[in-house]
């Protein structure tokens, strides 16, 4: 029998390599961002702050239900929320915001539920408050149409973003040409930058994107700037593109993995994917019971969701292995 210390040891050790194993097959890459935050861990406020009930503002003044989703969720959300209304007679008022509207309504506490693109922050963890995953979807690399470049590894695209990869010519066709002798013009858009997930799945923060890179605001000018610049390479979801089809793009696979292979996004083979979560209140001075069946309700009906948006449903997730804290999605499949 081994000496005590030496099993401590060895223990110890076994533990690291099934963290490790645990965080997911693309966490030992280096440039790549934290995946989730610890749901354990809670974000410190006051005494005074966890007392106060809900309060809602103008724009849910007369509701039964405030619900402030961001601009993802809530096309494909809004349907089932308004269904959910006239089927259980609730007055639902509903807005459409960003991750930092939905943060701002759960610190002001004026709202019931509230939707973020992104996995919840450290600042986002306020006691009291439970996420729900919905889904996840793919974020696919977007090319300018002439780009002959169809398909890249997972480190050449970091590569490519990091702007250690130059010109198009460095990387290979299909058919095994050099791609055109262009400059390579990343495009940009590191928003929700408290929240992990989403681009710091590609690179772990905008240190990382190259110094030449042109940054936009918007999901638009994302589209807009790729379309018309024959270098170009940015990123958005696949929803993002048919939204704004007038502008032609191509999408590129990583490591021969279509962002619109669903199968293989939900084996979690493909490396970069936006987390779609929900929150409720579960506290005494801010829990609302039709709050939580209505959630409830939302995650069922994920099952039946329109594949335009490409969400891959939790149920799916699930059988596939992906970690979860009760309703939150919090690790990879190994």
């Amino acid at each position: 029998m081994l000496p005590t210390k030496y099993t401590f040891v060895i223990t110890s050790i076994l533990c690291l390599l099934m963290m490790q194993v645990s965080a997911g097959r693309f966490s030992d890459n280096e440039l790549r961002g934290t995946e989730f935050t610890d749901p354990s861990v809670i974000f410190d406020m006051s005494e005074e702050w966890q007392n106060q009930p809900i309060k809602y503002s103008d724009w849910a003044e007369k509701a039964d239900l405030a619900v402030s989703l961001d601009q993802f969720l809530y096309p494909f959300m809004l349907p089932a929320v308004q269904k959910y209304a006239k089927e259980n007679k609730v007055n639902i008022a509903i807005q459409e915001g960003t991750c930092g509207t939905s943060a701002k309504a759960l610190k002001d506490k004026e709202a019931d539920i509230t939707g973020f693109c992104c996995p919840a922050a450290e600042t986002d963890r306020f006691p009291g408050l439970k996420f729900h995953t919905v889904g996840i979807a793919s974020l696919a690399l977007l090319t300018h149409p002439s780009n002959k470049i169809t398909d890249v590894t997972y480190e050449e695209a970091q590569k490519v973003f990091r702007g250690d990869i130059y010109r198009w010519s460095e990387l290979k066709t299909a058919e095994g040409k050099k791609g055109a002798r262009k400059p390579i013009r990343v495009i940009g858009r590191p928003h929700c930058k408290l929240r992990p997930g989403h681009w710091r799945l590609l690179l772990k923060n905008e240190d990382e994107f190259s110094p030449r890179m042109q940054e936009v605001s918007a999901i638009e000018d994302m589209m807009s700037e790729v379309a018309k610049t024959a270098g170009a390479v940015g990123y958005e979801t696949l929803w993002s593109l048919k939204q704004h089809a007038q502008q032609k793009v191509n999408t590129l696979a990583i490591n021969g993995i279509k962002p619109s292979e669903t199968d293989k996004i939900t084996k979690g083979e493909y490396p970069i994917y936006r987390v779609y979560n929900v929150t409720t209140w579960e506290a005494d001075s801010t829990k609302n019971e039709a709050a939580q069946k209505l959630v409830k309700y939302l995650i069922d009906q994920m099952e039946y969701i329109d594949p335009k948006y490409g969400v891959v449903p939790v149920s799916k997730l699930r059988e596939a292995d992906w970690k979860f804290k009760d309703n939150e999605l919090i690790g990879e499949p190994d």
